[in-house]
Order: C-alpha cells, then structure tokens, then sequence
C-alpha cells in the first residue's frame, strides 16, 4: 500500500465522513429506538426514528464513498476490518431491522456496534492524517485535468514471477499503444505513477482522449461480461456434475461469440469517431483494437481489474470565455467520470470462460 495515497483517501474520506454526518444521524437513530424500547407506547418515538432512518438512507444512497473507485474501497476495507460505508451500510442497517422487527433490542444492539466502530474508526483517521502532517507525508494527487489508470495484475496470474509479469506489462503497453495510435495518430510514452504490491497494482498516467475511449470500451464489455459470468456461472456447474468437457464446449462457444461481438462493434465506433485516413491503416487500427479489446475481456475473465480516475478542471466564472479547446477537454472529462463510474471490480470464480483471440490472423 502506498503511503501518499492512502493519505489522500484518508483525507477525501474524512471529509465525506464529516460533510455528509453519517456518525451523527445514526447516533440520532439510536437514541430515537433506545427512546422507543423505553417507551414504546409513543408513537412519537416510532414517527421520529421512520424519519431519522429515512434521512441516513439518502445520506447513504448519496454517499461519495459509492464513487470511489474498486482499488480505493479495497485500501479501505483493508485498514478497517469490516467496516461497512454509504450503500453497504444503508443495506446493513436495513436488514437489522427487517430481521428484529419483533425484537428491537437486539437491533439496538447491533446498531450500538456499527456506530462505535464508525466513531473508533474516524478518531483513527484523524489521528492518523496528524501524524503524516507531523512527519510531512505528502498526499498523492493529480493535477487538474490529468487522468490515471489503475491495472490490477492478479499475482496468481503470473505466479509471482519476474518474467510473467513483464509480459503482462507489456500486454498493457500493447493495449494503450493500440488504443493511442488510433484517437490520437501516434504511439505514447506512458509515466508509471506508483506501483502497489498487495496484487500487482499499477498507476498510470495516460491521456484524456486515450483515457475515454478505454473507459468507455471497459465500462460496454463488463456490461457485457456480466450476461458471460452467468454463463459461465453454469457452466462450471456442469463440470463439477462431471459433464465432459466436449460436451459444455457449445457453452463457451457461445459466451465468447457474445463478447467477440459486442468487442467488434466497439472497435468499428472508435474508429469512425476519431480515424480520418486512408481504408488499409483504418483497417489495421481497427484490427488492433479489437485485439485489444479481446485482451481487455480475457483478463477480466482472469480476475484483472481496470480503473479510471480523472481529476476535474476548476469552475469557470460565467462571464469567462472559454475556448474551444477548453470546452474539448472540459467535455472529455465529463464523460470519463461518467463512464468510469459504472467501472466496478468483478469477483470471478472458478475456470475461465473466454478466449478470445489475441493475435491478428
């Protein structure tokens, strides 16, 4: 785990913590059902904790912390147990009421719980963000406009070996490049940010145009890779049951041939919106970004993760002129964060399903 970043996760989500008092409406819906179990013949003590629950909910649906990306929620389940924030907590807290309707005291008791280790767990982070200021740890952040990509290589994947994972590396460089050359006409140098070692965890910057078009294509196959995963969800089913292999073949077949699909429909859009050459170089650019693609889909399959953050430009005052570039790049941005949003990490089970190729015949 890198230390500037978890500084810049523990102050973003501190001060989520504070603007959105979540701590402070669920001690307001405890003391509302300890106030019920005392007097439950007040009905006023029912109405008041309805409302107070009501609020924490769209405090919850709201949350900041949904947004954060998969890697970020990993670093913060990793330094709080099993502490639960935004939607997840709002489900919590559902089910503890729905499952003590009748007893109200154990609910009680559970909600005694989640809020003393959401009070322990804010007193550590603000201890915590004193001790980087004391010792001048810096906090990682991205400039106004730049954009990072965030590759997860599983270390099972490469079986923790050198070799393996320079090939894996150079997969990525192999993608981008591809995706590069296509919106933008050439090839990229690419600045590795940081590299965290829990699985192999990349940091890449990258550019806005290159960083839309991986965002968008990433966010239509996991779209995508969802329908495959129950698909494939059956079909390890079946092996297990001891149905051979050649028989569950039509299976795979058509869950790639669904992917393969969707994949080249992707790659023809992309080159229509940014190629402007000749036929021959647009069809080898579209060639390599469907193999792209491919290996973008495989991977998922295999447990590998892609994550796009982008920090935003600074509000314009609306007498200030904006240029045409400024707008360009206000509205790439726009739709990176977008789409990027909809990017969530995929638990993958068992053997993989795709295999798609990944060399152009």
């Amino acid at each position: 785990m890198n230390v500037e970043r978890l500084h810049k996760i523990l102050i973003d989500l501190n001060l989520e913590m504070q603007t959105d008092k979540t701590i402070t409406l669920l001690t307001q819906a405890r003391d509302h059902l300890q106030n019920q179990i005392n007097q439950p013949t007040q009905a006023a003590h029912q109405t008041n904790l309805v409302k107070s629950i009501t609020t924490l909910n769209d405090v919850l649906i709201d949350s900041g912390y949904n947004k954060y990306s998969p890697s970020w929620k990993a670093i913060i389940s990793e330094i709080s147990g099993e502490l639960l924030l935004g939607i997840p907590l709002k489900n919590k807290i559902e089910q503890i009421f729905a499952s003590n309707s009748i007893t109200p005291a154990k609910a009680l008791e559970d909600i005694k719980i989640i809020l003393t280790d959401l009070q322990s767990f804010q007193t550590a982070i603000t201890n915590t963000l004193n001790g980087f200021k004391v010792m001048k740890i810096g906090k990682e952040d991205l400039d106004e406009g730049q954009c990072e990509l965030g590759y997860t290589i599983p270390r099972k994947f490469v079986q923790e070996k050198l070799s393996e994972l320079k090939k894996e590396i150079n997969e990525l460089n192999f993608i981008l490049n591809n995706i590069s050359e296509a919106v933008t006409g050439e090839k990229q140098e690419y600045k590795v940010k940081t590299i965290s070692s829990s699985d192999f965890l990349l940091y890449i910057i990258i550019g806005l145009q290159v960083a839309d078009v991986l965002s968008r294509a990433t966010e239509r196959i996991l779209n995508h890779y969802k329908q495959v995963l129950e698909i494939k969800a059956l079909r390890n089913q079946l092996k297990e049951k001891g149905i051979p292999s050649a028989k569950t073949k039509v299976i795979e077949t058509y869950a790639n041939g669904m992917m393969k699909s969707e994949i080249k429909k992707i790659a023809k859009e992309v080159i229509n919106e940014y190629y402007n050459g000749t036929n021959g170089r647009k069809n080898e650019l579209e060639n390599g970004l469907r193999i792209s693609f491919n290996k973008i889909a495989n991977r998922i399959d295999k447990g590998f993760n892609v994550e796009i953050r982008v920090a935003p430009l600074p509000e314009t005052e609306e007498e200030d002129e904006i240029t045409k570039e400024q707008k360009e790049k206000s509205d790439l941005i726009k739709s990176i964060i977008t789409s990027s949003r909809n990017i969530e990490f995929i638990e993958t089970d068992g053997e993989s399903i795709l295999k798609l190729p990944e060399k152009i015949k």
